[in-house]
């Protein structure tokens, strides 16, 4: 399965376990349906839109073959295609390339312990319907 494929179907999915009796009594009371979206299902949702966003983060940062191939200028090009400097046809120089390995993972690192009570709370939250 795609991962944007698989994106969206853990968003439907925790969009569907959003109790049907929230909407439902919001109509009772008079509410359009955007404002039952903007109301309701919007705040509820933000623990599946922080995990996407967490998502394609890490996504972006390891597009490694797409900003290879197309980045021209070399300022352009992410940190994980710089790190491929130091490694060359015939000789690497692994010393300077574990530092640059150890820098690189530091902005992941920082990431994913900012945004750790997000993560294991929103990845399980629309993969299991109740």
């Amino acid at each position: 399965m795609r991962p944007c494929r698989a994106r969206g179907l853990l968003c439907t999915e925790y969009i569907k376990s959003i109790p049907d009796s929230l909407v439902e009594s919001a109509r009772i009371d008079g509410a359009s349906y955007p404002r039952i979206l903007a109301s309701i299902i919007m705040p509820m949702a933000k623990p599946i839109a922080t995990t996407l966003a967490i998502l394609n983060v890490t996504g972006v940062w390891n597009e490694f073959m797409l900003v290879n191939i197309l980045a021209s200028k070399g300022s352009l090009k992410s940190l994980p295609v710089g790190i491929l400097k130091f490694s060359g046809a015939l000789a690497s120089d692994y010393g300077k390339q574990f530092a640059a390995l150890v820098i690189g993972m530091l902005p992941m690192l920082m990431f994913y312990a900012i945004f750790r009570n997000h993560i294991t709370k929103g990845v399980p939250a629309g993969a299991v319907k109740s």
